[in-house]
């Protein structure tokens, strides 16, 4: 070989072997294609990638990965989860804005993040209280009761109740106010007044609140009492996730076994209900009717039931969604009794499990123009359900 032929090869392998390092330093980067099947622009719902669907190189390293919008030239917020609590990650969620019957490609790169992300979806047990357990989002907030609570009426103590009714905390700002409604009524500022953010002046007592359980006998209701243990699974900017267990409850034909998996996202004024059951083959969930002085309204094909009712000189209207799937109908149930009237919305139990979503609006919070827009809001809600975002791999 020839000083200039090899000269030439050798030109050839170091340009080759070149770029064989740079490509082994590019970042690696994922393409999933996000679809929207409907006619209408798709925003605040979280689409979950599941991570043992993404190559090796990122689902082992999913924490330090992020949702990148080729056309905007940004990361998306998103949220690492393990559903299971077993150590491993499950799903990364992100709610992109999507155009009616449209598709868009994001990516997942590596991402250095430097700062921190608000926990607007937010849940714990509230030890300092009992032993409360809420949850909110951006929008709206809840609690429900725990065993201490269930434990100090049963032993005859003040301040003890026995309720698997689900409370309504009204706030009318998007940030984060668990934490500091009740440090603060500790100081003596209480939450039952609206201090500029809202305030907890919804009643549940021994009611389903919006979106207790119960099973329907005759004229008469079976329910669970408060909840006996739970484990918080997330907290961050866009999902907070939670377990409910319950002491096995009597029903109409035996023991009912019951866990409530409650998650709410960011943006969404309904908080999702995932209810494993055993011992029944239908449940109701219920909006509590208080002074009976509101109106009832439903869909035509039951996937959602409606409560306005007047509320303080202000309005609220309390709602439950499901899917056909569950829909079975609704009823009314009036007995003039304190915390025993209510809408029900009636739910089939599909091997072991039932789905539904309950949440409100408060008109304090403008979120909604009026009751028009709040109903636009629960139909196009459950349309989305049925026609959930496609994720190509």
């Amino acid at each position: 070989m020839n000083r200039l032929m090899f000269k030439e090869n050798y030109s050839r392998l170091s340009v080759s072997f070149l770029f064989s390092i740079l490509i082994s330093c590019a970042p690696k980067v994922y393409n999933v294609e996000i679809s929207n099947t409907m006619f209408v622009e798709r925003e605040n719902e979280s689409v979950p990638l599941l991570v043992n669907k993404l190559p090796e190189f990122i689902s082992s390293n999913i924490e330090n990965y992020g949702i990148y919008d080729a056309s905007t030239k940004q990361f998306l917020i998103s949220q690492v989860i393990d559903n299971d609590i077993d150590g491993s990650p499950d799903v990364i969620i992100f709610q992109p804005q999507l155009a009616p019957n449209s598709s868009k490609l994001f990516q997942l790169i590596k991402q250095e993040k430097n700062t921190v992300e608000i926990a607007y979806c937010y849940s714990r047990i509230v030890p300092e209280r009992i032993d409360d357990y809420t949850w909110e989002n951006n929008r709206i907030a809840f609690r429900t009761y725990g065993p201490e609570a269930q434990r100090m009426l049963e032993e005859g103590q003040k301040g003890g109740l026995i309720s698997s009714g689900i409370d309504c905390w009204l706030k009318k700002v998007e940030y984060p106010i668990i934490d500091k409604w009740y440090k603060g009524s500790f100081e003596g500022v209480s939450y039952h007044e609206d201090h500029g953010e809202g305030l907890d002046d919804y009643h549940v007592g021994t009611s389903r609140g919006s979106g207790g359980l119960a099973i329907k006998s005759g004229d008469q209701y079976f329910m669970s009492k408060n909840f006996s243990s739970f484990k918080t699974i997330a907290s961050g900017p866009l999902r907070t996730i939670f377990l409910l267990n319950y002491e096995d409850w009597e029903g109409p034909e035996g023991p009912v076994k019951e866990q409530k998996t409650i998650s709410l996202d960011y943006g969404s004024n309904l908080t999702r209900i995932a209810v494993s059951l055993k011992g029944t083959n239908n449940i109701s969930a219920g909006i509590s009717l208080h002074d009976n002085d509101g109106v009832i309204e439903s869909a035509e094909n039951n996937s959602w039931i409606n409560y306005k009712q007047p509320h303080e000189g202000t309005e609220l209207t309390n709602a439950i969604v499901t899917q056909d799937k569950y829909a079975l109908g609704n009823h009314t149930s009036i007995t003039g009794k304190p915390d025993a009237d209510h809408v029900f919305i009636d739910l089939k139990v599909i091997d072991g499990q039932t789905i539904y979503y309950s949440g409100f609006h408060w008109s304090e919070s403008k979120q909604f123009k009026d009751n028009m827009e709040w109903k636009s809001y629960l139909e196009d809600f459950t349309n989305k359900l049925d026609n959930p975002i496609q994720i190509k791999y």
